[in-house]
């Protein structure tokens, strides 16, 4: 019999681990754009398939669980070195909505790549019906931490 295991210290132990290996991952980008962070490409990845809708940084936070603070200091970043643009909506002047800007597009497809790669290192021999069951288990707990 195995002693109990604690979700908490399991969770953080394959954080810091995926944490490792996701900047290893992106030091290839990194060289041609030092200042790229995991945190971007997602970020870009995200931009880039709702490119056909009006996404504003309330989206962001919801898409990835991350409050105002940490949204604004990402999105600030993004802009600063010249990964997107904040352009107001027609409809509402108050709102500016987040758009890509072509030297993210142009890089989108090398962080796309380094991504799927991570992510095949990451499932490697877990079969598919164990995935669907860790799917399910994160989604639970997700709602558990939001409840």
């Amino acid at each position: 019999m195995h002693p109990k295991k604690s979700v908490g210290l399991e969770l953080r132990t394959l954080v810091n681990l995926i944490k490792r290996q996701v900047h290893q991952t992106s030091d290839t980008i990194s060289k041609e754009k030092n200042h790229l962070t995991p945190m971007h490409g997602w970020a870009i990845g995200y931009l880039y398939e709702n490119q056909d809708k009006d996404v504003f940084q309330k989206d962001f936070e919801k898409e990835f669980s991350i409050r105002r603070s940490t949204a604004s200091r990402i999105l600030t970043s993004m802009e600063n070195h010249g990964l997107i643009a904040r352009e107001s909506v027609h409809y509402d002047t108050r709102l500016k909505k987040i758009v890509l800007t072509e030297e993210a597009i142009r890089i989108h497809s090398v962080i796309m790549d380094q991504m799927a790669k991570f992510e095949q290192k990451l499932i490697q021999g877990i079969p598919e019906e164990k995935l669907e069951i860790f799917f399910e288990v994160v989604d639970e707990m997700k709602h558990n931490m939001e409840s």
